[in-house]
Parts: C-alpha cells; sequence; structure tokens
C-alpha cells in the first residue's frame, strides 16, 4: 500500500481539487495515517509536502485520525527541514493541542514545548512561527517559568519582526504576563 500511496501523492499536486481526488483515492484503512506521517517526516522522500498536506486536511476534518500516532508526531517535529512541512505540522500540532490535549502527557508537551522554542529561535518563517506561539498560548499555563523565558526571547526580537508577526507576539505577551 505505500507504493500505491506514493504513486497517488506524485501524481497529484497542492491544488485543492488535486487533494479532494487524492484523499477520495486514499484506500479507507488505518495504515493511511502511518504512511502518510512516515512521507511527511522523510526529508529524502519527494512527496513530502503534499503527504503533509494531505495529512493536515484530513486531520483538520477529523482530529481523531492522528490519535495512534501523536508521540511518533511529536517524536519527529524536530527532524522536519522542509519550511512547508515545517508549516503544516506546527499548524497540525496546533489540532493536536486544542482538540486532542486529552492524549499528551507532561513529557509529550514538554516535547512540544521544545519544539516551539526552537521554531522561535531559528530562521523560520513567519506562519511556522505564529503557529508556535498559538501553541504557547495553549501551554503557557501549565509551564508558566518556560513561558516567561520564551517570552523574554521573543521581546528581544520584536522589534525586528514582521507585523504579523508581531501582533501574534503581543497576544502572546499578554497572556504570559497575566501567569
Amino acid at each position: 500500500m505505500n507504493k500505491e500511496i506514493q504513486a497517488l501523492l506524485t501524481a497529484g499536486n497542492t491544488s485543492l481539487a488535486s487533494r479532494k481526488k487524492i484523499i477520495q483515492q486514499l484506500p479507507n484503512e488505518v495504515e493511511v495515517i502511518s504512511i502518510l506521517v512516515d512521507f511527511t517526516f522523510d526529508s529524502v522522500a519527494k512527496v513530502n509536502v503534499l503527504a503533509s498536506i494531505i495529512l493536515d486536511d484530513l486531520l483538520q476534518a477529523n482530529p481523531f485520525l492522528l490519535d495512534s500516532y501523536i508521540a511518533l508526531f511529536i517524536d519527529q517535529l524536530p527532524q522536519v527541514g522542509d519550511e512547508s512541512v515545517k508549516r503544516l505540522t506546527s499548524k497540525m500540532t496546533i489540532v493536536l493541542v486544542e482538540k486532542r490535549a486529552s492524549l499528551l502527557d507532561a513529557k509529550l508537551e514538554e516535547a512540544i514545548l521544545d519544539q516551539c522554542l526552537v521554531w522561535l529561535t531559528s530562521e523560520t518563517k513567519v506562519a511556522t512561527e505564529a503557529n508556535a506561539m498559538h501553541i504557547l498560548m495553549r501551554l503557557a499555563p501549565k509551564f508558566p517559568e518556560q513561558a516567561k523565558l520564551i517570552g523574554e526571547l521573543i521581546e528581544v526580537r520584536f522589534p525586528e519582526k514582521t507585523p504579523a508577526y508581531q501582533s501574534k507576539a503581543r497576544k502572546l505577551l499578554q497572556k504570559i504576563k497575566k501567569l
């Protein structure tokens, strides 16, 4: 089935019509999510970006699909190098933190927090940074000390950032100050 899904992804593209067609053609089997997760985090696979887009489309429609793979997904976040995949995996992480939080133990939440710090302190696109700040708003009450330290880092970098970043950062900093 791995090759079948790879063939679907290779033949498709990122347009909405193509993605819908791919999703309709995916076998209705549990392994599909596992395979999409594997392709998403495989930097050598030429289909990793499209796999992450399809996985995100599926996860946005049904947040429960990743339940069996949450730990695997979170553990692999640091491996992502492609900016498009970073943006999409950070977006999927928002879904996990908001809609599947009951499945996240302290270790997984801390791993997410660590990854958010990496996204915020490395040369990452603003959309990924905004997603990281969104996640931090959710996790800050559970990790107030770490949130305050991250807030200090954000304040240092604030003047050099884009207006979109600054807008999201203001909201996060307000939340952190209330802790």
